[in-house]
Order: structure tokens, then C-alpha cells, then sequence
């Protein structure tokens, strides 16, 4: 009995290591989604995004205010070489939690008006 008590602690410890979040690494740098279908590249500042379609050569600003160690809201300030009107969106918010660190991946949650969803990322510097 004391035998699987000591295996079921170690590997509770062993697993919580494993999910440790590593966000200070993911607040600036250069970044881009791991989706094929989302070509943005992506520079964040400490207080500052801006997203660069490279295909369509839409670029949008955001301020960025972390909440937390892993979290942050990120707030449109404008957007560039839109083919439409897209002033509805300025001041929209996004609020993002990170869920998860690894090497150089991270998975966010984002979630707004508009959207409710899990996106990765690479940093690339």
C-alpha cells in the first residue's frame, strides 16, 4: 500500500512538472500561428501587437495590457490596406489566456465578441 502511494505521488508530481506554463518567454518576440491557413506574422512588444498578413497586406495594431503572468487583453488601435470598412472594430477587445508553454510553442485561449477559441503559436525570435 505505502509503495503505491509513493508511485501515485511521484507521478502526480512528475505530471504537474510537465504542464508548468513558461508565459514571461511568450511576451514579446515574433510569432506565427501554427495554422497554415493564418500566413500572419506577428511582433509583440510588451504593450504592442502588430499582425502582418503577408498575402493580402492587411496590418493590424493592438495595444497589450497583461492582467497577469499568462494573461493579457489585447485591444484593436487600427487597421491597415483593409479592402473594407472595419472601423466597427477598433476598440474591440481580446482576451487571452495562455494555456500552455512548450520550447517554443504556445496554445492561447482567445475569446471576444466574435470569437471563442484555442489558436497555437511559434516563436520565431
Amino acid at each position: 500500500m505505502t509503495k503505491l502511494i509513493v508511485i501515485i505521488v511521484t507521478f502526480l508530481s512528475l505530471s504537474s512538472c510537465a504542464q508548468e506554463k513558461n508565459c514571461i518567454d511568450f511576451k514579446t518576440g515574433d510569432f506565427e500561428y501554427v495554422n497554415e491557413n493564418q500566413p500572419e506574422k506577428i511582433t509583440r512588444t510588451e504593450n504592442l501587437q502588430i499582425e502582418t498578413n503577408p498575402k493580402t497586406g492587411i496590418v493590424i495594431h493592438s495595444s497589450i495590457k497583461w492582467t497577469s503572468e499568462c494573461s493579457y487583453i489585447m485591444t484593436y488601435e487600427k487597421i491597415l490596406n483593409c479592402p473594407e470598412d472595419v472601423s466597427h472594430m477598433i476598440g474591440q477587445k481580446i482576451y487571452v489566456d495562455i494555456l500552455e508553454t512548450k520550447g517554443n510553442k504556445m496554445k492561447v485561449h482567445a475569446k471576444s465578441e466574435r470569437i471563442d477559441t484555442e489558436i497555437e503559436f511559434i516563436k520565431t525570435k
